[in-house]
């Protein structure tokens, strides 16, 4: 397969995941917002979401702290300005798309094309109060059309390896991040872990990354901190959780193949990583400092992106720095003022 073909397929699909991602984190700061409690528990629940979507640079550093929904909902769905925002993230993936016409299916094209000319007739209005979910579940919706076009029309060669591994890179990524709202950002005080705005909390984020019935399913038990982790981190049934998604990661690059040393090289990365969430245990996370450990697994997925990007050559340079940008971006959060 010729470099670009994969770069257009690699990147249409980590765009279309990137958009459903920062429809999720815009749904964690909504169901975070409403809840009975969290105005005077002081919770900072929008400037967190742009932290955690990598858009505090983009938003303004200055402005992070006078954040709030619309500010927040405007810059990571409808901003122009913002590579990053929902309307960005699908007009990149369908200038991508387009590019690559021949190498994708009329049905994969349709989702993605008549996704972005709904998007493009959208403004604020379309996220007031009474229709903010609406908004939400439609991204969603939009981004499930385009996987099930992928799985119900491709074959299975080079080019759904290539759409499958940028999903999971991204996914990777997103996983990372909405963990690292509730606990670094939103971290209760001492004495309110365990209670119930705390509790609350947590099932927000499981319901946003659609896996609260999935939680009851596998744990039957009172949602928790180290039962979350266990599920979006080290579960290997559960579709977002980091050990899946490294599983399909290090399957993606063996279909797509390593023929030379560079590309062995990152395959062995990979590999490294997936054996780490393999025998990673949700107590001992928590106990290492779960921002940190999230921040280095953030870190080691924008880097093994990267060197994903030169083995198979086609990242570019202003792919390369932008996400020397994202790792140094990540190394730097910290928390917002409570």
């Amino acid at each position: 397969m010729l470099s670009r073909t994969a770069q257009g397929l690699y990147w249409m699909s980590r765009y279309v995941e990137r958009a459903e991602n920062n429809a999720r984190l815009l749904d964690a700061g909504r169901r975070i917002e409403g809840l009975p409690g969290a105005e005077a528990a002081g919770n900072t629940e929008w400037p967190s979401i742009i932290i955690a979507a990598g858009c505090r640079e983009t938003f303004g550093e200055e402005h992070l702290d006078e954040a709030d929904r619309d500010s927040a909902t405007f810059h990571l769905a409808f901003d122009p300005e913002n590579s990053s925002s929902i309307l960005s993230c699908f007009a990149a993936a369908r200038e991508n798309a387009r590019a690559m016409r021949g190498a994708v299916t009329s049905e994969v094209w349709t989702a993605i094309n008549g996704t972005w000319s709904e998007l493009r007739k959208l403004d604020m209005k379309a996220v007031d109060e009474r229709r903010y979910a609406d908004f939400i579940e439609s991204v969603l919706g939009a981004s499930f059309h385009f996987r099930g076009a992928i799985n119900a029309t491709l074959l299975r060669d080079e080019r759904l390896w290539f759409i499958e591994l940028g999903k999971h890179i991204e996914r990777a990524d997103a996983t990372a991040r909405m963990l690292d709202v509730k606990y670094h950002v939103l971290l209760p005080k001492t004495d309110e872990v365990g209670a119930g705005l705390d509790l609350l909390q947590w099932q927000q984020i499981l319901r946003a990354a659609n896996a609260l019935r999935a939680f009851r399913h596998v744990y039957r038990e009172q949602v928790s901190a180290p039962r979350v982790v266990d599920l979006l981190v080290v579960n290997s049934q559960s579709p977002r959780s980091l050990r899946y998604t490294y599983e399909a990661i290090c399957d993606n690059i063996d279909n797509i193949g390593v023929h030379t040393k560079a590309q062995r090289a990152v395959a062995d990365h990979a590999r490294e990583i997936r054996d780490r969430l393999r025998v990673a245990d949700a107590h001992d996370i928590i106990d290492f400092g779960l921002h940190e450990w999230l921040t280095d697994m953030i870190m080691e997925t924008n880097k093994l992106a990267n060197a994903l990007g030169e083995s198979y050559g086609f990242f570019s340079q202003v792919d390369r720095d932008a996400a020397d940008e994202e790792v140094e971006e990540t190394s730097k959060l910290e928390t917002c003022t409570q």
